[in-house]
């Protein structure tokens, strides 16, 4: 059990510096679901019981939404066809695995019973104020899901975009506002392509005029950019993969350390 908990806080910091230094938030949106595994393992003692199915939902939703991250440096979510009702399946399907999860670790006490499962002291206001906002978050997790379903066959396409700009901004386009990211706009043949990136292709790309890409069509018709090879572009980031190493091994060094007093010598 310990080493199951050292091995979760690991990923939890990964995660969350794979989210600093991508710009993406939703690798730390994912730890959400390392968190009823964390809490049963800190709280571990011989007589509690193990909830196997809790456990094996946690770690199968971890890594499916990862999928619907990894290995994406350039992406357009918004090309997609509407499948309403395929989405409507999955975001249900998704949050009945979420909720279940948080309430078997509430019920076996691995958390704090927040939304009173199976208490006298739960009411209807606070089971509706704490679900709230995992409907909210559910959204987030559906849509990492979907990008994995859009990703499991792909289409090459080559672009030759012209005209390249990039720009930092919130998803309307404006400077300031919720869910800032970095984002390319480039024309080829009269249409107008946008793209979402990370943080690092940001900063590979910024000073590129005209781009050459290898992207995939989704299954879904999500357009998504997963390879980046050339010589320049990595030299242009070379100080910042350096610096992000120092700080990732480091940091990761020191969690190690908080995981092994936690879990063995507390």
């Amino acid at each position: 059990m310990a080493w199951l908990g050292i091995i979760t806080l690991i990923t939890i910091y990964w995660c969350i510096f794979t989210s600093a230094t991508s710009g993406r938030l939703g690798w730390s949106a994912i730890c959400i679901w390392l968190i009823p595994i964390l809490s049963m393992t800190i709280t571990y003692e011989g007589d509690i019981s193990i909830n196997g199915l809790m456990v094996l939902i946690c770690i199968l939703m971890f890594l499916v939404c990862r999928r619907g991250l990894l290995d994406i440096k350039m992406w357009n979510t918004k090309l997609r066809k509407h499948h309403s009702i395929i989405f409507g399946m999955v975001y249900i399907l998704v949050f009945i695995m979420f909720l279940y999860s948080f309430a078997e670790a509430q019920i076996d006490g691995y958390i704090l019973n927040i939304q009173g499962w199976k208490s006298e002291h739960g009411s209807f206001w606070t089971m509706l104020l704490t679900i709230t906002p995992m409907l909210a978050l559910n959204w987030v997790f559906t849509q990492m899901v979907f990008t994995a379903l859009d990703k499991l066959y792909c289409k090459k396409k080559e672009l030759t975009l012209l005209s390249c700009q990039f720009y930092i901004a919130s998803e309307s386009g404006v400077e300031k506002g919720i869910g800032k990211g970095y984002f390319l706009e480039g024309i080829q043949n009269g249409v107008t392509y946008h793209f979402r990136m990370t943080r690092r292709t940001y900063y590979m790309l910024q000073k590129e005029a005209i781009l050459k890409l290898k992207a995939k069509i989704g299954l879904f018709g999500g357009l998504y950019v997963t390879q980046l090879e050339s010589a320049e572009f990595l030299k242009r980031i070379r100080k910042i993969d350096r610096r992000d190493a120092r700080l990732g091994i480091l940091g990761c060094i020191l969690v190690a350390a908080l995981g092994i007093w936690l879990f063995w010598f507390r």
